[in-house]
């Protein structure tokens, strides 16, 4: 069998494990013989784990494995812990009724989905939030800023003469080029903050908690400073400047439809005017 086996008593005590629960557990037979299960869970769980086996125990019966709604955590001799899949079942034999444990290792499954969510949420040039997030984080903090009456900042940018950059210095280049962007993106972001890209060249922030729309001005302001300037790709130096719309919630609109018409049209307004920023359809 390629997983752990323990076997124990109705006390919880431990009378039987196999050579795959010694590996993956980092314990010995002897280690293990004649202890409390609840050494094989983190600590933090133990009286959690006690009420449920005392629960199992009155009336045992067969548990497959993937029938919990949930990972288990397995305690490690060095005190490490891994995600585990765990199948129960009684065992009756002529010294009393006993318990069998199939503890199955799932961490490399588990961080194996992770990154597959990961990449069905993120951009795959930037690493920042794609468009499916950005809509979810967006939808998350409307609800939010409805519920606390607080104020949120949408702001909608891009890259000014981007296909220029392209068509210059190649769509590699450009790539690069916007993978740098994506890091100054998110290095003045709070943490209840988000940076997303749209597409191409356009990118997002939402600001959850803005004081008002003149603190949101000065801060996205402060930051588009940060964006313009030089940026080194290879050997070349490229001068990039970004444009900017910003909407305000619920002043310029009370929920997410609106709220990225109103962005984008201060985007337009900015990039008719020759570049800048714009907010709530007022160039600035």
């Amino acid at each position: 069998m390629p997983d752990g086996v323990v076997i124990s008593d109705a006390a919880g005590r431990i009378v039987y494990v196999n050579r795959n629960a010694e590996q993956i557990t980092g314990y010995n037979l002897k280690d293990l013989r004649g202890r409390q299960i609840e050494l094989l869970v983190p600590r933090r769980l133990r009286s959690i784990h006690k009420e449920r086996r005392r629960k199992y125990n009155a009336k045992p019966s067969r548990r497959p494995m993937g029938f919990a709604d949930h990972d288990f955590k397995v305690r490690r001799k060095d005190g490490s812990e891994f995600s585990a899949d765990i199948s129960l079942g009684p065992l009756a034999t002529a010294a009393g009724s006993l318990v069998i444990a199939v503890i199955r290792d799932i961490s490399e499954r588990r961080k194996f989905e992770v990154a597959l969510e990961h990449q069905a949420l993120h951009d795959p040039l930037t690493d920042l939030a794609n468009r499916t997030l950005f809509f979810d984080r967006l939808d998350q903090a409307v609800n939010g800023a409805r519920r606390d009456r607080k104020q949120l900042a949408l702001v909608i940018l891009d890259l000014d003469k981007f296909k220029l950059v392209n068509d210059t210095f190649g769509h590699a280049q450009g790539d690069v080029l916007l993978k740098q962007l994506a890091v100054r993106l998110v290095e003045r972001l709070r943490a209840t903050d988000t940076a997303a890209r749209l597409g191409g060249d356009e990118f997002a922030w939402i600001l959850p908690r803005m004081a008002g729309r003149t603190a949101a001005e000065r801060m996205v302001r402060k930051w588009l400073r940060a964006l313009d300037g030089v940026y080194s790709v290879g050997r070349k130096r490229i001068e990039v400047a970004v444009s900017a719309g910003m909407a305000l919630y619920p002043e310029d609109g009370g929920d997410v439809a609106t709220l990225m018409r109103q962005a984008d049209g201060a985007l337009y307004t900015a990039k008719r005017s020759g570049g800048g920023f714009a907010t709530a359809g007022l160039a600035c």
